[in-house]
C-alpha cells in the first residue's frame, strides 16, 4: 500500500505512486468527513496538477464528501429539487428536452465532475447534424442552467457548459396579413363558433393559450375591459416527468404578459354575441357540459378545454379554402402588430397591447412594419410641405 503522511489537516494533499515503479499517480486530500477524495494521473506532474484542483475546488466551497450523480441524474435532481419556479409546462419541457437529448447520450452518463468543455462542444457539434439550431441551443441551455445550480450548491467548482460555440439561429420570417386578407379571413368564419376567438387574434394579438385561458369574470363589458392574466396549458401531473398531461391555467408567459385592454363596441358586440351562443349551447348540453373551471371563453361544444391541434387544424382548413398564405397561427399576432404600427399606433402601446416586456422586443421584431411606417411619415409630411409651399 501507498506510504500516507498520518493527521493531515482538512485539504491538505500528497502525491504518490502506486503501485511503485507503475506509472501510475494519485492526488489525495483529507476531507472533513475524515474520509480521502483522490484523483487519477498518469504522471507525477499532472497529479500535482490534480491535487491543486482539488484544493481549489475545496476553497470554493465544493463538497467533495458528496457522492457525484452522472450528467443526467444531476439533471434529473435539478428538475426535482433545485428548479421549483418553473411553470408546470415549462418543467414539462424541461424534462422532455433531458430526455431526448442528455439521458441516452454519452455526455449524459458522465460524471458531473468529470464532464469537460471539449466533450459538451463534440455533444453540440454531434446534436447541430441532427437537430435545427434553435433545438440544439435549447438542449445546450437546459445543460447549461443544470451546471450553474450545480456550481452554485457546491457539487462542482466550474461549469463546463459555459464558453461554447453554438450554431446561429436565422431570424424567423414574419408573416403578416393585409388588412384585404384579414377581412377575408374573418368573412370565412364569421358563422362559425369560434369568429370571436379570431377576432381576438387579429384586433388585439393575443397568444394561443392567452385566447384558450381566458375567462369571462377577465372581461368587463360595462367598463369594456378584458384583462389577460392567465394562459392554457398542458402539463404534467403534480409535475412528475411520467405522470400523464393535463389542461392548467397558469400565470401569462411573463409578468409583462399581465395587461388590461380597453375594448371597442364592436369587440364588445362580438363578445356578447359569443356569449350567447356558449349559454345556448350549455343550456342544451346540460349536465354533459365539461368545462373544468366552469367559465372559459373558449371551449369545444361539449365546454371542455381546446387542444391546440384542433384550432390549427381548423385555421389550416380555411386558408386553403380562401386561397390564403400558408402562415402559422400564430402569425394572427404578428398581424395585429404590423397593422397596428402601420395605422400609426406608437410603438409603446402596440407593445404594451401585445404584452411584451419591453418597447425594445417590439421594435426587434416588426422592424419591416416601423420602417414602413417611416416611409408612410415620411412621405405625409412631404405631401403637407408641398401644398403649404
Amino acid at each position: 500500500m501507498p506510504q500516507r503522511n498520518k493527521g493531515r489537516s482538512n485539504g491538505e494533499g500528497t502525491v504518490y505512486e502506486y503501485p511503485k515503479k507503475s506509472g501510475v499517480w494519485f492526488a489525495e486530500v483529507s476531507l472533513p468527513n475524515g474520509k480521502r477524495r483522490k484523483r487519477r494521473a498518469d504522471s507525477q506532474r499532472e497529479a500535482r496538477e490534480k491535487l491543486k484542483q482539488l484544493q481549489a475546488e475545496i476553497d470554493q466551497g465544493v463538497n467533495l464528501e458528496t457522492q457525484q450523480p452522472t450528467v443526467a441524474e444531476w439533471c434529473v435532481t435539478w428538475l426535482t429539487t433545485f428548479a421549483t419556479n418553473l411553470k408546470p409546462n415549462v418543467r414539462d419541457d424541461y424534462y422532455g428536452v433531458v430526455r431526448r437529448y442528455i439521458t441516452g447520450s454519452t455526455l449524459g452518463k458522465r460524471r458531473l465532475d468529470k464532464l469537460t468543455p471539449a466533450e459538451v462542444q463534440a455533444w453540440v457539434n454531434d446534436l447541430t447534424t441532427r437537430m435545427e439550431p434553435k433545438t440544439v441551443r435549447n438542449a445546450h441551455a437546459r445543460l447549461h442552467k443544470a451546471y450553474e445550480v450545480a456550481v452554485r450548491n457546491g457539487y462542482v467548482a466550474r461549469n463546463p457548459a459555459a464558453a461554447i460555440e453554438l450554431p446561429s439561429v436565422p431570424t424567423p420570417d414574419i408573416q403578416p396579413l393585409t388588412v384585404e386578407q384579414v377581412q377575408i379571413l374573418l368573412k370565412a368564419v364569421e358563422d362559425h363558433r369560434w369568429y370571436a376567438l379570431y377576432r381576438l387574434a387579429v384586433n388585439l394579438g393575443m397568444r394561443e393559450g392567452e385566447l384558450f385561458g381566458l375567462t369571462w369574470p377577465a372581461i368587463d363589458f360595462e367598463r369594456g375591459t378584458l384583462r389577460i392574466h392567465q394562459q392554457l396549458q398542458r402539463a404534467r401531473k403534480g409535475g412528475k416527468p411520467d405522470a400523464p398531461r393535463e389542461f392548467i391555467l397558469q400565470a401569462t408567459k411573463t409578468k409583462a404578459g399581465e395587461r388590461t385592454l380597453k375594448l371597442d363596441d364592436d369587440l364588445l358586440a362580438v363578445l356578447r354575441a359569443h356569449k350567447a351562443n356558449q349559454d345556448e349551447e350549455r343550456a342544451l348540453r346540460g349536465d354533459k357540459w365539461r368545462d373544468p373551471w366552469g367559465n372559459l371563453v373558449f371551449t369545444t361544444e361539449t365546454g371542455g378545454p381546446i387542444h391546440i391541434s384542433c384550432l390549427l387544424d381548423h385555421f389550416k382548413q380555411v386558408l386553403e379554402q380562401t386561397g390564403l398564405p400558408k402562415i402559422r397561427f400564430h402569425d394572427l399576432r404578428h398581424t395585429a402588430a404590423t397593422l397596428m404600427l402601420a395605422n400609426g399606433v406608437p410603438l409603446v402601446t402596440v407593445s404594451k397591447i401585445l404584452g411584451h416586456s419591453s418597447p425594445a422586443i417590439t421594435a426587434a421584431i416588426y422592424a419591416h412594419a416601423l420602417d414602413e411606417s417611416k416611409s408612410i411619415a415620411i412621405a405625409g409630411l412631404s405631401e403637407q410641405l408641398r401644398r403649404n409651399r
